[in-house]
């Protein structure tokens, strides 16, 4: 694991950045309740969910490497604080995956700080790179990243190991909060200011 760089993402990189994301968070609760599964079908929805994102709100995003292989990919984006999107229109329909895409991000939306911000998310690492310090690597950037422009930072998770590591570089639970059944997490990160 010595060999694991951090670069920036090139536009070139985007479809390998969304295959690892969508390899590396398959098994995440929140995506499983989402698209009702975690299949390759549910997988192949996921990148295509994380392309998108890459090509409508990039942000900054950081790619760890082992060598020639991408390992972990870390977004951060700018926020000036938002409100929540409005209500889903119409009657629920939990076996619409817009509808369900539109409630989750509304909640995630409800708990975002009003306040300018640096948000982390995604990231994620291949399941036969985690646990071998290429995560802690991409957040060790992200924090060297925003403690240089003395900014908050925040996050949300719905996986409580990812908890405790977020701990390790200073992010505290803020509130919690249920999606389909589901616990998340957010996380704040003080500024260093």
């Amino acid at each position: 694991m010595n060999r694991i760089t951090i670069s920036l993402m090139e536009k070139n990189d985007i479809p390998e950045a969304a295959r690892v994301l969508s390899v590396a968070m398959l098994d995440n609760p929140l995506h499983a309740a989402l698209f009702q599964g975690n299949d390759e079908n549910v997988r192949l929805e996921i990148e295509k969910m994380f392309r998108k994102l890459f090509d409508e709100v990039p942000g900054i995003v950081f790619l760890a490497k082992d060598g020639p292989t991408l390992s972990g990919v870390m977004r951060m984006k700018s926020c000036d604080g938002r409100k929540a999107p409005d209500d889903p229109e119409g009657p629920p329909d939990e076996n619409d995956l817009n509808w369900r895409k539109t409630v989750w991000l509304r909640e995630w939306a409800r708990h975002d700080p009003s306040d300018p911000h640096w948000h982390l998310g995604p990231i994620g690492v291949l399941p036969a790179y985690q646990g071998a310090g290429v995560g802690s690597k991409l957040m060790q950037r992200f924090c060297r990243e925003v403690d240089a422009c003395r900014a908050r930072a925040y996050l949300e998770t719905d996986l409580e190991k990812n908890v405790r590591f977020y701990e390790k570089f200073g992010f505290k639970i803020v509130s919690q909060s249920a999606i389909f059944d589901v616990k998340n997490y957010y996380m704040v990160k003080a500024s260093t200011a």
